[in-house]
């Protein structure tokens, strides 16, 4: 089965996971973050040219970042900003589970 978010939090809901899957769906998270950063850095490095033209035809900064929002950049800059949050959450959800499963194993040793 080829992992996505939908399938990694499916499978963080269920049961018992081994340590292997686990970090195996960091290593994956990890590179979609990467990938998704990545993407939302070359927006970023372009939003200050095309947000000043913007703002020479807008009376304000507020209505120059709604005219920015509406662009394709824009628009595409604010839906990776919101698919980098729940991707770091789960990474970080996952980190702890694998340090308490680490905890665990080296108590009973």
């Amino acid at each position: 089965m080829q992992l996505s978010l939908e399938h990694i939090e499916k499978e963080l809901q269920g049961s018992e996971l081994a340590p292997t899957t686990l970090a195996d769906f960091r290593v994956f998270l990890a590179a979609l973050y990467s990938w998704r950063a990545n993407e939302i850095q070359k927006i970023l490095a372009l939003k200050p040219f095309i947000w000043l033209n913007i703002r020479e035809k807008k009376n304000s900064d507020k209505a120059a970042d709604r005219e920015w929002q509406t662009t394709q950049k824009g628009a595409r800059e604010m839906q990776l900003t919101w698919e980098l949050r729940p991707i770091d959450k789960l990474s970080s959800a996952i980190a702890s589970k694998l340090r308490v499963m680490d905890a665990e194993a080296r108590n009973q040793m």
